[in-house]
């Protein structure tokens, strides 16, 4: 799947109308450079520290975080140890590393609903497929595009490209602005604060749908349940952020997490997708349709 969403992501650069064949290329070779870690890493971590049982809980937090001061100061002027993970195989999370140029998939979140390998194909694109997507295209969002195949800050942008990124980025971020995550709170989604996140998930919809619509080789799946494939996809991208939060805690979410709100993670990414209006048969009127002059198209 991984592989799958890597071809998927590199068509779609190729097919972009609103970048150049110059910063094209770069952004071919920074895909083509990601390194991808799954599931464990092949040396695991030494964890030295100690939990001393005649210490409180306060004092036994204080020095094990004085211990990852320690851990993390002793790795300057050292060279970087590309094979060392960010995350615990423990983790149901997965992440990408623009100084490293980097994907990981811990083998936490290698379970339902992320991934089921039981499953149908179209659900777990749209499950898992979408995630990988995500943190792909996180090499590619407001701050990942700022670093080069090796993980440098590195300029590889033209004055063109990315004025038209930036462009973009900002009808993503006005579409979240809109949204009030209270109704009648008068507290709107923070679109520029989550905008790396939100362009994430739009590259993730986008180029995991495509890599569902690669694996069939020109055969379409039958529908299943009564559920076409298409909307297996949608369905399966919905059940991984399906929550019950109450107002209290989105009210809170919002002033500080640069993710948005899981619906809206949903609800107001899709509405930028023809094929997602198509597979539920939404029109002009509905609730979840947006006109095609108001959509934006990113990755």
């Amino acid at each position: 799947i991984v592989e799958n969403l890597r071809v998927s992501l590199g068509q779609h650069i190729a097919g972009l109308e609103w970048m150049g064949d110059e910063t094209k290329a770069f952004a071919q070779d920074k895909l083509a450079n990601f390194t991808v870690k799954i599931g464990y890493p092949d040396k695991w971590k030494e964890y030295t520290f100690e939990v001393d049982p005649e210490l409180s809980y306060y004092d036994n937090l204080r020095a094990a975080s004085a211990w990852y001061v320690a851990d993390n100061l002793s790795k300057v002027g050292k060279p970087t140890d590309k094979d060392e993970w960010g995350m615990t195989p423990q983790t149901v999370n997965a992440y990408y590393n623009p100084t490293t140029n980097e994907i990981c998939f811990p083998a936490a979140i290698l379970q339902p609903p992320f991934f089921n390998p039981n499953a149908d194909d179209a659900v777990n694109y749209g499950a898992i497929g979408v995630v990988i997507g995500h943190e792909m295209t996180h090499g590619f969002d407001d701050q990942g595009r700022l670093f080069d195949k090796n993980g440098n800050m590195t300029n590889w942008w033209t004055e063109a490209d990315d004025t038209a990124f930036r462009a973009k980025a900002e009808v993503l971020a006005a579409q979240f602005d809109e949204v009030e995550v209270v109704p009648g709170s008068g507290v709107h989604a923070n679109g520029h604060l989550s905008l790396g996140e939100n362009i994430a998930d739009h590259g993730g919809v986008s180029v995991a749908y495509t890599a569902m619509q690669n694996s069939w080789n020109g055969v379409h799946p039958e529908p299943i349940d009564g559920f076409t494939a298409e909307q297996r996809f949608f369905l399966g991208y919905g059940h991984v952020w399906a929550q019950a939060a109450t107002d209290e805690e989105k009210l809170r979410l919002t002033k500080l997490d640069v993710h948005s709100l899981a619906e809206n993670r949903v609800n107001v990414t899709l509405r930028n997708f023809q094929t997602f209006f198509d597979a539920f048969g939404i029109q002009e009127g509905d609730k979840m349709f947006r006109p095609e002059a108001e959509r934006v198209h990113i990755w």
